[in-house]
Parts: structure tokens; sequence; C-alpha cells
């Protein structure tokens, strides 16, 4: 009888304690992210191309439509996450919502136009926007268990281009948290206000300019 056998792992990786974390804030659910994402990067290279229906009840086949099964699971789960990191660090609430159209459909309205012009400059026609959501919208779910023969699309397009337009909100339009108390990371309006001031072109020139001049004057000094 044959069977799987992992190579050899070294000692002290065979096991790793995690400690529980007394407070929840976006850039560790991005990290999750992020981390998700890389299996995905590193193992999209070996996903070969398939299309020939006729051939689906081969081994070789199967063996196929479950590894891009297993690659639309990585990066489907790290949008989740990106989507989770993004709705905590801007409304302040972790969502346990899981479908992607409902994630993104509960992000600020700028968040989404962001979003939407990612997919328009890289070659989404207008019109398309729910379509192309709705396609991925249970990927996470139907993927995990793709042996049970449901008809659904993996569009890594779509996944991907999803994935660069939330890591740019992210990293980008997201208030700093690291500048509020525990009680503004819980406080709506709070964040609302902090999101309004990274839209607002005339804050962030005036902010750009006192960064000048303090950049300036410390030239100056030293």
């Amino acid at each position: 009888m044959t069977y799987y056998k992992f190579k050899k792992l070294p000692a002290n990786f065979g096991r790793i304690n995690l400690s529980k974390s007394d407070s929840l804030i976006p850039s560790d659910i991005y990290e999750y992210a992020k981390a998700f994402r890389d299996v995905y990067t590193r193992s999209a290279p070996g996903l070969k191309a398939f299309a020939d229906p006729n051939w689906a009840t081969h081994q070789e086949i199967k063996q196929l439509y479950g590894k891009a099964q297993s690659l639309a699971v990585q990066i489907a789960m790290s949008n989740e996450l990106l989507l989770k990191a993004i709705l905590l660090g801007s409304i302040g609430k972790f969502s346990k919502e899981h479908s992607l159209k409902k994630l993104v459909d509960s992000l600020d309205a700028r968040y989404q136009e962001i979003i939407k012009k990612h997919f328009k400059d890289n070659g989404l026609n207008d019109g398309k926007w729910n379509e192309v959501l709705n396609i991925s919208a249970q990927t996470f779910v139907n993927a995990r268990y793709g042996f049970e023969g449901k008809d659904y699309s993996l569009d890594f397009m779509t996944l991907q281009l999803l994935n660069e337009a939330l890591d740019n909100i992210f990293n980008n339009y997201l208030p700093d948290w690291t500048t509020l108390t525990k009680a503004q990371q819980k406080d709506k309006d709070r964040l609302k206000k902090e999101v309004d001031l990274i839209f607002d072109e005339d804050y962030q020139k005036e902010q750009a300019d006192k960064l000048k001049l303090l950049r300036k004057a410390f030239k100056d000094f030293t």
C-alpha cells in the first residue's frame, strides 16, 4: 500500500505555539492576507492550462482542477482578509461576512471607486462590475469543496486585480491606527472623519507643505 509522506521537518519547525492577542488591529489581519497571497504567488507558476471538458474524468485533469481550486482558495482568502482589514480600519468593526461581493459593497463608496478604476484601467468593460464580483463572490467557499461538483468559474484575473486594489487602499487610504487611542479605534464617527481627511485634497496638500517645511528646517539645523 502506498501513501503520501511529508519530507522530514526540522525538529524546531514541527510545532509552532501561538499566543492569544488581547486586541485586533488592521495590520494584524493584513499580515495574514499577505501570507495567503504569498502562497498563491509562489504556487501559481505551477498551474497548467487546461480546458478540454472531454478530459475531465482523467485523473491528471482532476488533479489540475484540484490545483486550480487550491490556488483560488489562497487568493480568495487573501482578498477576504484584506477586505476585513480595511473595514476594521475604516469603521472600527470586524466583519464576519464571507461573501466577497457583500464585503466589497460594505466598503466606503470612495474605496469602491478606487477598485472600480483599477478594474477599468485593466480592461473591465462598463456595466460588468457586478458580474465579475458575482462570479467570484463565493470562490473561497466553492473552491474548498470543489469535489462536490458544483458549476462555477474561477476568475483569477478578477481575484488578482481586486487584491492589488485592496492592497493599495490598505496602505494609502486607511487611517493610521498608531495615532489613535483604543476608544478612537472603535469610534465609527471618528474613523469616518479620518477617512474624509485622507480624501480631502486641500488638507493633504496643507499637510504635505507642512512636512516639506519641517524637513527643510531640520536640514538647515543639521
